[in-house]
């Protein structure tokens, strides 16, 4: 149920792109932190929300300030800079609790995995020189990392053999990534046809590929992050589906990395 409604919304906001993507963006930004947070399970502290929402925040701001790839980069890379000594100032002036490295790491980690991740879905969409183009390479990059998804789990059910992560991931096979690998580059050779993004033939291929490598390692990260903090999902406020942060896993790496071969092949004179 919640997929049959999610899935709609998250599909029409890409479509209709800013304002709505925007917010979309900014609320899933600030619940998926919120789960990041409580994956530092320690009982004498909690690391400070607000702080980490609102240097997630700057980072969609700085994407919607920006006016080219180069210049959301060089945003962000003053958004860490800043977050960073605001971090730090945090951890000398209210950090009281036990492990302060650990604490540091995930107070940092939190905003760069979420907003400068899911910055990359707004530069994504305004990403060319039409609506058509950014509205096609953000579909792209979500559907290419569905069709991933949805590959592994069929194929690793149906013949999975030989584990891929067992400490990980228990469940995860090479079979499994292999049907995942296969599915996401079927998907973005048709997909970028579909759209119309104008890019030939090896890039298709390279469009895919590149999307399900970086959705699988997304997918791992993950799935490493609540072993390390010894849970089953980061959240629960989708029922039957974990948290915002279980959702984001794959997309978390596969939107950037969608944005990175569009930018890659609009360099190379034929992306535009």
């Amino acid at each position: 149920m919640a997929a049959c409604v999610g899935l709609p919304v998250l599909l029409g906001t890409v479509w209709l792109g800013t304002p709505w993507l925007t917010v979309l963006v900014s609320v899933a930004a600030i619940l998926a932190l919120r789960e990041f947070y409580r994956l530092f399970n320690t009982d004498d502290v909690s690391l400070p929300l607000v702080l980490g929402s609102l240097w997630a925040l700057a980072f969609l701001a700085a994407q919607q300030l920006s006016s080219t790839p180069a210049t959301f980069l060089a945003a962000s890379g003053g958004v860490v800079i800043i977050g960073c000594l605001a971090g730090v100032l945090w951890m000398i002036g209210s950090y009281r609790g036990r492990l302060p490295l650990q604490a540091l790491v995930f107070l940092v980690l939190g905003p760069l995995a979420v907003g400068f991740s899911l910055a990359h879905a707004l530069a994504l969409r305004e990403f060319g020189v039409s609506d058509a183009l950014g509205r096609g390479w953000l579909l792209l990059a979500m559907l290419v990392t569905f069709a991933s998804d949805t590959g592994a789990f069929f194929v690793g059910r149906a013949i999975g053999r030989h584990p891929m992560a067992p400490v990980i991931s228990p469940n995860k096979t090479w079979e499994g990534a292999a049907g995942g690998f296969l599915a996401a580059v079927l998907a973005g050779v048709v997909l970028t046809a579909l759209f119309d993004l104008s890019i030939p033939l090896w890039q298709r291929f390279l469009a895919g590929a590149g999307i399900a490598i970086a959705a699988q390692a997304g997918d791992l990260a993950e799935s490493k992050l609540k072993r390390i903090s010894q849970v089953k999902d980061a959240g629960s406020i989708i029922p039957g589906h974990g948290g915002i942060l279980d959702r984001l896993d794959s997309l978390s790496l596969s939107i950037p990395a969608a944005f990175y071969i569009a930018w890659f092949t609009a360099a190379s004179g034929s992306g535009n």
